[in-house]
């Protein structure tokens, strides 16, 4: 009975530990990676720019960190944004990068949106009954090949555990605005999670569990 006991303590610590520290191992290797991956890349590119020698560890990171910044800064500028549009439709002529390029452009736009801007925005959409979370992609939507007058709204529809997820063109009733943030509802919707306060949701299941223990 003691042994019992005992071995089910040790596995409740052991879940807990894990649930502490895996969320932070995996966001930590995965700056990591991004970091090293980085650096190799404009690492390399440096030590052709500059003369030999002058490279020091972390100069490729650093100069991916300040690319980045610029091009930031360029993209506010009507001539970048002129000479980007007339790249994508060049990239638009090419059957696979185009579809590719477009995704991608779609995923960047959606994690960099602006508080302040519809895209992105969580919303609830109810199905028979069902109620599911999604993300506004496009506010005047239209089925691709079809004629519309662009009132649909396209609601990107994630699935909990895993990166995939539907995209569904809907009517404006057929939405409900949610009242909190795109970065909670989407971690609310990948863990399988609820919307619900996450401090009340913490001190509930607090309270669950000791009532357990008791």
């Amino acid at each position: 009975m003691i042994q019992k006991d005992l071995f089910g303590r040790l596995r409740k610590w052991f879940l807990q530990g894990l649930a502490l520290l895996a969320p932070l191992v995996i966001t930590i290797a995965f700056l990591v990676w991004l970091g090293r991956s980085v650096e190799l890349f404009m690492g390399d590119l440096m030590r052709v720019l500059i003369p030999s020698g002058w490279y020091l560890p972390g100069m490729g990171l650093a100069a991916g960190v300040a690319l980045t910044l610029v091009a930031g800064l360029l993209a506010n500028l009507f001539l970048v944004r002129w000479l980007l549009e007339r790249a994508e439709r060049v990239l638009d002529r090419i059957p696979l990068v185009k579809s590719l390029f477009q995704g991608l452009k779609d995923v960047s736009r959606f994690l960099a949106n602006d508080r302040d801007e519809e895209v992105g925005r969580p919303v609830v959409v109810d199905i028979q009954g069902a109620r599911l979370v999604g993300f506004v992609m496009q506010e005047r939507a239209g089925l691709p090949g079809i004629a519309s007058d662009g009132d649909l709204v396209a609601v990107y529809l994630p699935m909990s555990y895993q990166l995939g997820g539907f995209t569904l063109y809907l009517d404006r009733d057929r939405i409900t605005q949610l009242d909190v943030g795109a970065d909670r509802a989407m971690r609310a919707v990948l863990t399988g999670g609820s919307l619900g306060n996450g401090a009340d949701s913490g001190d509930a299941g607090r309270r669950g569990l000791t009532e357990k223990e008791a």
